[in-house]
Formats: structure tokens, sequence, C-alpha cells
């Protein structure tokens, strides 16, 4: 029997955060805002999604999944913290305002 994750895990609890938090839009290449640094981030997790299962993720699956797993399970906490840092990393954005807009510090 699968167990359910902590919703700060599933995509949709990071999605809704998103869309109710407000930040300043005043951003650029070399310091984007919060949200494009989000949107980069997604961008990262959606090549990563294809690139372990083959095919991009429906709606109700999770960008922030287990790794070496043969479905999308959605990962623990310790596990997406890992992966917004990589994604960050990746796409040069800052990590701090990442974890703490998305509750994850």
């Amino acid at each position: 029997m699968k167990t359910k994750h902590n919703t700060n895990t599933d995509n949709r609890g990071i999605i809704k955060a998103m869309a109710r938090r407000t930040v300043d839009h005043a951003c650029s290449a070399r310091k984007p805002c919060v949200r494009c640094s989000v949107m980069k981030v997604i961008q990262y997790r959606f090549r990563a999604f294809r690139k372990a299962f083959g095919r991009n993720p429906l709606p109700n699956e999770p960008l922030f999944f287990a790794e070496n797993s043969a479905s999308p399970e959605a990962a623990k906490r310790t596990q997406v913290i890992k992966q917004v840092t990589q994604a960050a990393d990746a796409a040069t954005v800052p990590l701090a305002p990442l974890l703490k807009f998305l509750q994850l510090s």
C-alpha cells in the first residue's frame, strides 16, 4: 500500500503556494524574481521527468519525484530540497529565495 507524503512535497501544494504569494516582478536575466526562478525550476523538473519516465507528466503526477522509482511517486521533503537545489544550480537562479518561497526552508 502506498503512503501519502506530506503536502509540502506535493506539487499541487507548491503550485498553490506560488499562486498565493506575492512577489516583486522587477527582475532581469541577471537577477530573476522568485516567480521567474520557479518557472525555470519547473522547466528543469519537466526535463528530469521526461528523462526518467520517457513522457511528460500528467497533471496529477509529481515534478519532484522519488529517484529510481519505476513510476512517479512524490519525493520526501529532503529529496525535494535536493531536487530544487539541483534545478536552481542548473538554471543559475538563487536558491535561498526559492526555498523560502516554496516554504522549504
